[in-house]
């Protein structure tokens, strides 16, 4: 703490000042012990009336509590500033990145980790590079029950998660190899493509996905497509589509990565994969936990045709597996036990029931007639467009400041000039949103 004794401030105010700065920054957080007023006052040379008058208008004022016989330490009641202000107000934050974890089986999920480590102290060893053979297993039989694909066990690989395993697929993809996405890109694989430096081409999307007379003219390609509840526009391709996206990559000897992510979260009857359509030829399915079970739940895998997998035992040599090990061996006994499966259908209802809680929050609203809703067949999240004056950035900014956080799809859009959904178009991800969070989340923006 500095003072200046030649300063026309007092020199209490000055002390206060400095104190009141340390609250209001950080440094100084509810229940820190203030330095004693003894103390203070042979480390700045000054009375011990002054250092008095400091603390106690600091008491006054409410920063900070006097406790006989303890000392003086910071409030907890007091607001300090503008900044925490905001902190402390709810924000309704409809993100899609949002995960419902209170369903979660904690206890089961608990019980089978402990026994893992219990059972196989040898886990804490270095693992197979592409994942624990017992999880490669389980994932293989869950695919084939709940997708109907089949692939042999050598064919997953298990991963970091869904963006760890991207970057690995792209950086296989030789120097000539164009790496194409949706014009509606979703931004985690768009910059994963990006921070391996791939060479990218965005495809006009319309209100049924991408364009596929634009995939034509290209050849020895690697597309990224989210067939089901794609992100940001939320469209499920048609199976016509999904068949015609197979032929291509037959002819032109390309790839598709499928990402599956919103599979298992389908309100209606749920399409053939592509993988499935394709017979497992150039496609490569992309899965993850992370939004089934839980957002920290980094693990992914992708199936890869025998082709690809030649490619990555060749150029993957030196890989390193950095997923736990534990964690993978606790995840097969979870998904042998029919702990999974019982979870994902449960949840499906839960996220059904919370995209009905939208829409009747908007048809109870004066938003009924100024709101469409579109995607709401499945996922985590729904689009709405608003019909309002107001310019996308003016309505992100204002709704913000009451309390409501949205994103527009146009955040994600690399050509606005082949934009397909109107301005003012919103996700409303309600994952991990409790529906009485809904309700008053639209009643601020009614």
């Amino acid at each position: 703490m500095k003072i200046d004794k030649n300063s026309d401030i007092p020199i209490y105010i000055q002390i206060y000042n400095n104190i009141v700065d340390e609250i209001i920054n950080g440094y100084l957080i509810p229940e820190d012990r203030l330095i004693s007023r003894r103390k203070l006052c042979c480390e700045l040379n000054v009375a011990q009336q002054t250092v008095e008058n400091a603390y106690q208008k600091l008491i006054a004022d409410g920063y900070v509590v006097s406790r006989p016989g303890s000392g003086y330490y910071v409030s907890s009641e007091r607001v300090y500033d503008d900044i925490q202000k905001k902190m402390k107000r709810k924000i309704y934050n409809f993100s899609t990145n949002g995960v419902e974890t209170s369903k979660l089986p904690f206890h089961t999920w608990s019980k089978l980790l402990r026994s893992t480590v219990k059972d196989d102290t040898g886990l804490f060893q270095h693992g197979e590079k592409e994942g624990e053979w017992c999880l490669r297993k389980s994932i293989r039989r869950l695919l084939f029950r709940t997708q109907n694909i089949k692939c042999r066990t050598e064919q997953i690989i298990i991963g970091p998660g869904a963006e760890d395993l991207l970057r690995s697929i792209f950086s296989l993809t030789d120097d000539n190899q164009t790496v194409i996405m949706n014009n509606y890109y979703n931004y985690l694989v768009n910059a994963a493509a990006i921070s391996m430096r791939n060479r990218i081409d965005y495809l006009t999307n319309d209100e049924n996905g991408i364009r596929i007379d634009e995939l034509y003219k290209y050849s020895n390609a690697l597309l990224y497509q989210k067939p089901t509840h794609d992100l940001p526009t939320a469209v499920t391709l048609s199976e016509e589509k999904r068949k015609e996206l197979v032929n291509w990559a037959d002819e032109s000897n390309s790839y598709i990565i499928e990402d599956s992510t919103e599979n298992d979260y389908q309100f209606s009857d749920k399409k053939k994969t592509l993988w499935e359509l394709s017979g497992g030829k150039n496609v490569i399915y992309l899965g993850s936990f992370s939004r089934t079970i839980a957002p920290s739940m980094t693990i992914g895998y992708i199936v890869v045709p025998d082709e690809f997998l030649e490619l990555w035992f060749k150029r993957k040599r030196f890989y390193a597996n950095r997923v736990s090990r534990i964690e993978q061996v606790t995840l097969s006994k979870f998904i042998d036990l029919g702990y999974y499966e019982k979870h994902i259908k449960y949840m499906c209802d839960v996220y059904h029931e919370k995209s009905i809680a939208v829409k009747n929050a908007v048809d109870n609203s004066i938003l009924k007639n100024s709101v469409c809703i579109t995607g709401d067949n499945g996922g985590l999240y729904c689009n709405m467009c608003f019909n309002s004056t107001l310019s996308e950035d003016e309505f992100v900014k204002f709704l913000l400041s009451k309390g409501v956080k949205l994103s527009a799809i146009t955040t994600s859009l690399f050509d606005k000039s082949r934009a397909a959904f109107p301005i003012n178009t919103y996700n409303i991800g309600y994952g991990d949103l409790k529906i009485s969070e809904i309700r008053e989340g639209f009643d601020i923006m009614a």
